[in-house]
């Protein structure tokens, strides 16, 4: 049987050092949210953008040019900066039928001499008329 005083003297929650170390971890992933968040999100609209592309019912230009001014112009639209005709590689697959592979790498300065590279990829076939 326990003497009744001995239990008054038992941990009962966190420690300092387990807040701590809670607290740096739940800022770490902050950061890594703030920082690398809105070039995610800036992704996403790429990948919408090139899946209107090829999902629109408008008549598609033939040549591969036109095809990369339309999508620069509405990059423009969306207020999408740093991605240009440049990271769009737009390729004829057969007669009516292009391929707009988008690839792009960000390097973004998390804290002190660490720094996250996010590579992102997305392709769409367009039919051409």
């Amino acid at each position: 049987m326990r003497h009744p005083s001995k239990r008054r003297w038992q941990q009962c929650g966190m420690g300092l050092m387990g807040l701590l170390v809670t607290i740096n971890l739940i800022a770490f992933f902050m950061t890594l949210l703030l920082k690398l968040g809105p070039v995610d999100v800036q992704f996403w609209t790429v990948r919408s953008i090139l899946r209107d592309v090829a999902a629109s019912p408008e008549i598609h230009p033939t040549d591969p040019h036109e095809l990369s001014e339309s999508l620069v112009k509405r990059l423009n639209v969306n207020g999408i900066a740093g991605i240009g005709a440049k990271h769009f590689k737009i390729e004829k697959q057969d007669k009516a039928t292009d391929r707009i592979a988008f690839a792009n790498e960000r390097r973004v300065h998390l804290f002190d001499n660490l720094d996250a590279v996010a590579r992102f990829d997305h392709q769409v076939m367009v039919k051409t008329h």
